[in-house]
């Protein structure tokens, strides 16, 4: 198996070479003289160290100067349009003779991270404890995208594996929680854009035209059938640099379930947009889909009267479907260049967590038991059970249940170039503020965030009826546009922070990336990876 995996690699490798070697003209290849066979690629390497020692529930444990991620990433992009294979040969006779426009679009993916391979040895040791996930976790080669255009006037099809992106956030979703996201190679390190993950999906739409003061209404479907596309948000496995901080003993524990291949568990949605006026854009959507991150609960396994043997205990993470509803608007004002962009959703039945309810056999009657006899156990179990806040073994042990609420959420923003010439006085400062907003109408003072605050094993962060975060995005252009500094950062009053400067600078067809992430404050959201701070150095080049 050694032997594939370096196969593997070294094709990665190859392809990698092979779009270094094409980038170098930094056009793009057209096959015929008409333009319409277009390959394009990209072949980039980031390595990430770690910027201080980590602590609190991060395992396996890192130093600062650790590197923490090498990810060497390749991509091949094939866009066809069959226009001129229609006139020229008919192989395509029946869409020409009803005037359909035909092309197709073809993304090949090649993945690799080599720390598990040659970066500190823990992140080695880590790889050798769990071959099989860590196999799989550290190369993919995908055909990422694979889908085909089909439109006539105002009517649009799209069928393969592809992405759908609606409403008008960044950094965090509300509308915009179609595909999956990778949360497995960067987390919110890394951008949203980046992260979604392709399904095999229908995609329709059907253009109405005007109506009065209403323009370009249409009217937008799509579904991703069940039997053939379950996939959700993958889980990093333990050990991984950007997994969750979890207790030793839990994390290993944790067995994720996801949806089964069922017409129950497609995803599904429709949305109608309009523009009003001439600088109003407005949308109402619904749609099923599945949350980024598992919902945990505990199972006991057969129905022993009193839990003793903890192999009884599991905890599963479940992918229960999320039904939402909202809109979203987009107001330019052409006087001041001004954007002004909102969204609200309502998140039917979104899981949360109450330890009373998700952690049953931890809060219901036990058996109590005297010191000494609690002591020769927590030599048996390796782990003192009297840290869990138990005085003894649970009796009659039942299974915990995931709760759920329905959920408020909602966004104001704005997008606005601006002068400051004392820093750049050739080019504008582009600007971007967000504020998302969480209200839960019928609010368990019992939810809490489901991470334990360290070094408790016991204990979680209180959730509010009203929660609040604030993004802020600054960049602007230097060097005829071929230095990009750019800010960005996002606030929790709870007391998290995190701020993410970076630097890009082009030379065609070369791409050189520095950024930083710091993330300080409470233990709390973003918080919750305090011990993370990192610098990121990337190289691409490009095939455009």
């Amino acid at each position: 198996m050694r032997r594939q995996e370096l196969a593997w690699t070294g094709v990665g490798v190859l392809c990698g070479l092979f779009l270094l070697l094409i980038s170098a003209t930094g056009e793009a290849f057209y096959i015929d003289k008409g333009k319409t066979f277009e390959i394009s690629g990209k072949a980039s390497t980031r390595a990430t160290l770690r910027m201080q020692d980590s602590e609190g529930f991060t395992y396996p444990e890192t130093d600062l100067g650790d590197l923490v991620q090498h990810r060497n990433l390749g991509l091949i992009e094939v866009d066809h349009d069959l226009k001129n294979l229609v006139d020229e040969i008919g192989i395509l006779y029946p869409f020409r003779a009803l005037d359909v426009e035909v092309k197709y679009h073809l993304l090949g993916r090649f993945l690799y991270e080599g720390i598990y391979d040659y970066g500190p040895g823990a992140y080695q040791q880590v790889a050798e404890n769990d071959p099989e996930n860590f196999r799989q976790f550290k190369q993919s080669y995908d055909l990422w995208e694979a889908y085909a255009d089909f439109s006539r006037g105002p009517l649009f099809l799209r069928i393969g594996r592809q992405i759908l992106a609606w409403g008008e956030t960044d950094v965090f979703r509300l509308l915009d929680g179609i595909n999956p996201l990778d949360n497995t190679f960067g987390g919110f390190f890394e951008d949203l854009d980046d992260r979604r993950i392709p399904l095999w999906m229908l995609r329709s739409s059907v253009n109405f035209g005007d109506l009065g003061s209403l323009h370009t209404i249409t009217l937008e479907g799509f579904l991703v059938p069940g039997p053939l596309d379950a996939h959700v948000s993958p889980w990093s496995p333990y050990g991984s640099p950007y997994a969750a901080p979890l207790p030793e003993f839990i994390a290993p524990a944790i067995r994720i379930k996801t949806p089964s291949r069922a017409w129950s568990e497609s995803r599904w949605g429709a949305r109608l947009q309009a523009l009003i006026g001439s600088n109003l854009n407005v949308s109402i959507a619904h749609y099923q889909t599945f949350l980024d991150m598992p919902s945990l609960r505990s199972v006991i396994i057969g129905n022993p009267p009193v839990l003793a043997d903890l192999n009884s205990l599991q905890m599963w993470g479940e992918f229960p479907e999320v039904r939402i509803t909202g809109g979203s608007f987009n107001y330019w004002e052409s006087l001041t260049d001004f954007v002004i962009r909102g969204e609200v959703a309502w998140f039917w039945g979104n899981p949360v967590f109450i330890p009373e309810m998700t952690s049953a056999p931890f809060y219901g009657p036990q058996l109590e038991l005297p010191d000494p006899v609690l002591d020769a156990l927590a030599e048996v179990l390796g782990l003192d059970i009297r840290d869990l806040g138990l005085r003894g073994l649970p009796l009659n042990p039942k299974s915990g249940t995931i709760p759920r609420k329905d959920m408020l959420k909602y966004m104001i923003g704005f997008d606005k170039n601006i002068w400051i010439r004392p820093l750049n006085r050739k080019n504008v400062f582009f600007v971007s503020g967000q504020y998302f907003g969480r209200y839960v109408p019928k609010f368990d003072r019992r939810m809490r965030q489901a991470a334990l605050i360290y070094p408790s094993l016991k204990d979680y962060p209180y959730e509010d009826r009203f929660e609040h975060t604030f993004t802020l995005l600054v960049s602007s252009t230097y060097m005829k546009g071929n230095l990009l500094p750019q800010v960005s950062a996002a606030y929790d009053p709870q007391g998290a922070i995190m701020v993410q400067p970076q630097v890009t600078y082009i030379w065609e067809p070369l791409r050189f990336m520095v950024q930083y992430t710091n993330i300080m404050g409470s233990w709390n959201s973003m918080g919750f990876f305090r011990d993370r701070d990192q610098i990121s150095i990337v190289v691409s080049y490009l095939l455009n």
